[in-house]
């Protein structure tokens, strides 16, 4: 039995979003393209004290997890938050975070 098939689509999901929102340096690339609504790899590199490949890195893991979307024309990178799937963890997170907090007991 592969490990993706003991866990719920669910899990899976909150997992994956999780990992990806796990470094402070993409949590500070999200902050700052969600304030711009949409920016450019410039301008990421300028606001984030990191290498330029850390940072594409970075932006690879956020694109991979679906948080953001990136295009490139010629030497730019537009960059902007993939605002279905920011509305869909932002819900997922929401739900777990409801759903278990019933069972949590005071201290």
């Amino acid at each position: 039995m592969k490990s993706k098939e003991l866990y719920t689509l669910r899990q899976q999901l909150v997992s994956g979003i999780t990992r990806a929102i796990g470094h402070p340096a993409r949590i500070a690339i999200l902050e700052y393209v969600s304030e711009k609504g949409e920016c450019y790899f410039g301008d990421v590199e300028s606001e984030v004290p990191l290498a330029k490949a850390t940072i594409s890195r970075h932006l690879s893991d956020l694109r991979n997890a679906g948080l953001v979307k990136t295009e490139t024309a010629g030497p730019r990178t537009r960059i902007w938050i993939h605002k279905q799937n920011w509305e869909f963890a932002r819900n997922v997170f929401n739900d777990f975070f409801s759903e278990n907090f019933e069972n949590i007991k005071a201290e």
